[in-house]
């Protein structure tokens, strides 16, 4: 990581922390959530044009998504020899397939004669035939036909004419690739992620059960951000202040794992935006806005908090719903907001009874990106897995509320969407007079710059590499400091 002064970030919001909170709980807390660290990533403005030049999104597409670990599919969609899917990013895409020794494997979807793409949907199959002029593969991507093969001597036979193959790897179900064969393994890149899930929070034994992909009218880095912190939360959704510590959040970088980070929102407390409040009237105001209870109104005793009485509400709604034991589980566990990042763009929830998964990919442009929301649920003991829920795909010009399944989550998510065009739009404006950079906090945001500080070193890399001029990335570059 960049060395930046060890003073910069220091300044908190007033108020408890997600450590005192923790501190507090009713329940023991997983020692994954007592392990949160902060490195300052600095004070520097990030340029504008990393958002809108098609200059730089044309370097991430060859350098960045060529080489980084991303979520394709989950296993679930792999269950039998030749289920596939296809994973496309940027301009190249994979086939995620399932083979019959029951390997799965992700081959680059080209046809090796002139190009073609050999699968557009997902689905199963016995191989992958060309549906230009026949070439087939098996589904260990070993060529098995190949039409006049008479005419092809250099061709048929040839330890090249097997697709390419990109790496694979599994956690908690899903299934990652890299483009990149020399890319760094798996489990050394997402290290605090696969420790802090392995050790406290289940996500194995969950299944797909909702699954929504929409395209957003902006650049992957805006959307992705707009998910990554509390600090929007006083002007964009001010229907939870009462019940959300916004200011109060948690914000974890990792120096010994640098690429996987981590963001706590606190809830069952009230924003420090507001006066004081009752214990009662936070409890009332969360019951009112949640959906994990029929319940109406209920008393918060004398010497008791919010938390602690909406977390037990909680716990007696969800657990005959999950079919689970939840008695022991923490407070914060219940309650709080827990979302990891994976860099460059996975996301997922440590939850309860539910888990999120965010992830983002670039658009066409450099003014749009899908967004892809799945919701995991726990497979209820002694019952057969659930297939996985369908991908819903929405257009530009659709809402999230058209997700069927999406619930509640939908309008939260609206509201998001209603500032990201305008963001975009505010990101173009970089003549003279105007301001050339985005100004990130040095602690609530400071996530989002060591993410472009990632994206400038493997782009870097990439360009060495190549044997190309590093003055291609300089106009875009973030300064030291």
């Amino acid at each position: 990581m960049t060395s930046i002064d060890s003073r910069v970030g220091e300044a908190r919001s007033a108020g408890p922390s997600v450590q005192d909170l923790l501190a507090a709980d009713t329940r023991t807390v997983p020692k994954s959530l007592l392990d949160s660290s902060y490195v300052p990533q600095g004070l520097v403005d990030v340029p504008k044009t990393r958002y809108t030049d098609h200059s730089f999104a044309a370097l991430e597409n060859e350098y960045m998504w060529t080489s980084t670990w991303q979520m394709a599919c989950h296993v679930d969609e792999l269950r039998d020899p030749g289920d596939h899917v296809v994973y496309d990013v940027a301009d190249q895409s994979l086939l995620v397939v399932r083979t019959r020794e029951g390997a799965i494997k992700a081959f680059h979807n080209s046809c090796l004669h002139r190009g073609t793409k050999l699968r557009t949907d997902d689905g199963r199959v016995a191989s992958f035939r060309c549906p230009f002029h026949g070439w087939r593969w098996d589904l260990d991507g070993v060529l098995v036909e190949l039409p006049a093969e008479w005419d092809f001597p250099q061709v048929f036979g040839h330890p090249d004419s097997c697709l390419p193959e990109a790496q694979v790897a599994e956690w908690c179900g899903f299934v990652f690739v890299n483009l990149d064969p020399q890319a760094a393994p798996f489990n050394e890149v997402a290290k605090k992620m696969v420790e802090h899930f392995g050790r406290d929070f289940a996500m194995a034994n969950r299944y797909k059960a909702f699954h929504a992909v929409k395209e957003v009218p902006a650049n992957w880095k805006v959307v992705m951000e707009a998910f990554a912190e509390g600090y929007h939360v006083i002007a964009t959704h001010p229907q939870i202040l009462e019940f959300a510590g916004d200011a109060n959040s948690e914000y974890s970088i990792w120096e010994e794992s640098p690429f996987v980070t981590r963001f706590v929102n606190g809830f069952g407390i009230q924003s420090p935006h507001l006066g004081p409040l009752s214990e009662q009237q936070v409890a009332d105001a969360y019951m009112a806005f949640s959906a994990r209870s029929s319940k109406g109104a209920i008393e918060v005793p004398e010497g008791k908090t919010a938390r602690e009485v909406v977390a037990e509400v909680f716990r007696s709604a969800m657990a005959p719903i999950f079919k689970v034991d939840l008695s022991t589980v923490s407070d914060s566990e219940m309650l709080d907001a827990h979302l990891y990042h994976l860099f460059p763009a996975f996301a997922p929830w440590a939850g309860v009874g539910q888990s999120l998964v965010y992830r983002w990919r670039p658009g066409p442009t450099p003014d749009t990106c899908f967004m892809d929301v799945i919701r995991m649920m726990p497979v209820p003991d002694g019952e057969d897995r659930p297939a996985p829920a369908p991908i819903q795909r929405l257009r530009l010009e659709q809402s999230w509320r058209e997700a069927e399944g999406m619930g509640g989550l939908a309008d939260v998510f609206e509201q998001d969407m209603e500032n990201l065009p305008k963001v975009q739009l505010g990101l173009k404006m970089t003549a003279k007079r105007a301001k050339q950079g985005v100004s990130f906090g040095a602690y609530q945001e400071a996530r989002m710059r060591l993410i472009h500080r990632h994206i400038d070193d493997v782009i870097s890399h990439g360009l060495v590499a190549d044997g190309r001029d590093l003055s291609e990335l300089a106009p875009f570059r973030i300064p030291e400091g």
